[in-house]
C-alpha cells in the first residue's frame, strides 16, 4: 500500500479547500463589518434621538404641594387667561394649562367663578 492516510492521498485538494474557505470568509467579513457596522450605528443613533424626544414630550413635571399657589377664579376668567398671567415667562401656555388641569384633577378644561385653583410653580 503506497498511501496510508487520506491527507497523503489528496494533499493538494485539502490545501486548496482551506485556501478557498479562508478567501470566502475574508470576503464575507469585510463588507459585512463595514456596511453593517455603519448601518447599525446610524440605526442606534436614530432610535436614541427619537427616544429622547418622546421622553421629553411625555415627561410630566412633578409638582409638590409646597410648590403651588392658590387662586380663586373670578367671573369671566378662563383657564387660558389664568395660565397666561401666571406661567413662567418662556413656558408654553398649553403646558402650564396641562399642569393646572393635572394638579387640580379637572376632567374638563372649563373653570367657574369662585372655584379654587392650585397653580403650579415650574
Amino acid at each position: 500500500m503506497k498511501y496510508s492516510t487520506y491527507q497523503s492521498v489528496f494533499p493538494m485538494n485539502l490545501e486548496k479547500m482551506q485556501n478557498v474557505r479562508n478567501e470566502r470568509e475574508a470576503q464575507l467579513v469585510r463588507p459585512i463589518s463595514n456596511s453593517l457596522l455603519s448601518k447599525l450605528l446610524i440605526l442606534v443613533t436614530v432610535f436614541w434621538i427619537a427616544d429622547a424626544g418622546v421622553l421629553t414630550v411625555f415627561a410630566a413635571p412633578s409638582v409638590s404641594n409646597e410648590e403651588v399657589t392658590k387662586l380663586i377664579v373670578q367671573p369671566g376668567d378662563t383657564l387660558w387667561q389664568i395660565a397666561s398671567n401666571h406661567k413662567p415667562e418662556r413656558m408654553d401656555t398649553r403646558v402650564y394649562i396641562d399642569g393646572i388641569v393635572r394638579i387640580n384633577g379637572l376632567e374638563d378644561r372649563g373653570v367657574q367663578a369662585g372655584q379654587l385653583l392650585k397653580l403650579p410653580h415650574f
